[in-house]
């Protein structure tokens, strides 16, 4: 198997596939957006300043998006910064992860000192109310969540999520909910629970720009919390002015491309469930229905990321996650036309 802790690793192989579809990523298929384009050659000449360390202008952008207030908000340089800023001022003693789930998490755990306990998500990898048990015996003081569940692209509805909130509320238990895919799903509106966060100031809301918008290289993403004095010691930890100019132009042209945004939301509501079926009627395959732009299978043999590979394919083999073995892969949704190449590719493999 191909060593990758993450996806999107294409340098390496494309060192012997410099046409390499990758499709290991979830990263928007329509790419940069030209009004973030415009907003980055726009920044070049205030590079000789250095950045805005309180991120005034972007963490306003962020409140006006979402109906927030600023204070409530704190940027950092990608999702994974704000979470190991976060956890470190948190400092939790003993979390409770939710497996299998985004490899990261239990990484910035233990950085801290954190003892990590797993909840396995059995029989069909999700999380149901049985884990309530678990957060009323009074040992943990942190709980992991990821919706969509990353690599599962599974979907936790308010009325699934809300009585494990209540429950953490009630048993002092902070909780880390990721909702960087919530945006990129068909039920963006429905599925966030950022509007009532101010009934859950144990909660800490963890988002990013960077795959919706196609900007995993600037690393843009941001935290938000009801706790304001949380979110300003999150503000004071970690290194000085952990966004870049050039990040922050593009995040708030990003938000404020609403067609942009609209245009990916007609794709996704179209290709997810055709591309999502297709997989379905290939016989070997075992697929989970997905919420957000990438989709979780399980196929009949371990070496099915190589097999794509000789066909310059790149998809996500899943055995790293704790959990599960190596029959697991994850894809992307690209473009259909691409879309089409992978279905075509699969079948010849298996």
């Amino acid at each position: 198997m191909t060593s990758m802790q993450h996806g999107g690793n294409i340098y390496t192989e494309r060192t012997n596939a410099p046409d390499l579809l990758d499709f290991s990523a979830n990263i928007n298929p329509f790419g940069v957006p030209e009004s973030v384009k415009q907003a980055i050659s726009a920044a070049i000449p205030t590079l000789v300043h250095y950045p805005d360390p309180q991120q005034t202008a972007l963490t306003q952008a962020i409140a006006t998006y979402h109906a927030l207030q600023p204070e409530q908000i704190v940027c950092g340089n990608g999702g994974a910064d704000v979470l190991f800023r976060a956890l470190q001022c948190l400092h939790p003693k003993q979390a409770l992860l939710p497996v299998p789930s985004f490899l990261e998490y239990e990484t910035a755990l233990q950085e801290i000192g954190c003892s990590v306990i797993h909840w396995q998500m059995l029989p069909n990898l999700t999380i149901t109310d049985a884990i309530l048990p678990e957060l009323q015996t009074g040992q943990y003081d942190c709980l992991m969540l990821c919706n969509p569940n990353n690599p599962t692209g599974t979907l936790l509805k308010k009325s699934q999520l809300i009585p494990i909130l209540d429950c953490c509320l009630q048993n002092g238990i902070w909780v880390i909910l990721d909702e960087c895919f919530c945006d990129m799903t068909s039920e963006a509106q429905q599925a966030s629970l950022l509007a009532i966060c101010t009934a859950y100031p144990n909660v800490f809301f963890l988002k990013s720009l960077t795959k919706r918008f196609a900007i995993p290289g600037l690393r843009l993403g941001y935290g938000v919390c009801a706790d304001v004095a949380l979110i300003k010691k999150v503000r004071q930890t970690g290194q000085p002015w952990s966004v870049n100019t050039l990040a922050a132009a593009a995040g708030i042209a990003a938000l404020q491309d609403t067609a942009y945004q609209q245009q990916f939301q007609t794709f996704l509501e179209q290709e997810q469930p055709a591309f999502y079926h297709a997989l379905q009627a290939i016989p070997t395959l075992q697929v989970w229905k997905p919420a957000a732009n990438f989709v979780f299978f399980r196929a009949a043999c371990t070496d099915l990321q190589e097999r794509l590979l000789h066909r310059h394919i790149l998809i996500r083999h899943c055995e790293n996650y704790v959990g599960l073995d190596a029959t697991y892969y994850r894809t992307a949704i690209r473009s259909h036309a691409e879309n089409q190449i992978l279905l075509q590719a699969l079948k010849a493999c298996l």
